[in-house]
């Protein structure tokens, strides 16, 4: 699933316009009409070719990806002309398929890797922890 932030204003924030290949919005061919930030947690799989096509419509964006991301010779391309991170002092936790519970001690670290989106290039923060099912 692809959120999607415009400019239109819902009290104060942001209009989150939903995308999904269930819905029949295949992100490699949908764009809404009027938009201003892409959000995303993709498939880890299809990190390069997210970036090629989010760098090719040159839109601010905000993608959780593990932090070996920042390397790779595809990736390199489109990095070297601008990321930021939001990192964490500790690993995240990822909510498991069913939204209820979520997997602890993730063996891996990741961060948002970002586009015009943050005040600098480097911001870590401290993790809080939100051990709630999201359903």
């Amino acid at each position: 699933m692809v959120c999607i932030l415009s400019k239109t204003k819902w009290g104060g924030g942001y209009k989150v316009v939903r995308s999904s290949l269930k819905d029949g919005k295949d992100f490699f061919e949908y764009q809404p009409k009027e938009w201003d930030i892409f959000v995303s947690n993709p498939a880890f799989s299809l990190k390069d070719k997210v970036l090629e096509r989010l760098y090719a419509l040159g839109k601010p964006f905000v993608l959780l990806l593990p932090m070996n991301s920042l390397q790779g010779q595809k990736r390199f391309k489109y990095f070297e002309n601008g990321i930021q991170l939001l990192c964490f002092d500790k690993r995240i936790n990822y909510h498991t398929k069913s939204f209820i519970s979520f997997d602890k001690g993730t063996p891996f670290a990741s961060a948002y890797f970002c586009k015009d989106v943050l005040p600098k290039d480097l911001i870590l923060e401290e993790l809080c922890v939100y051990e709630k099912p999201l359903k």
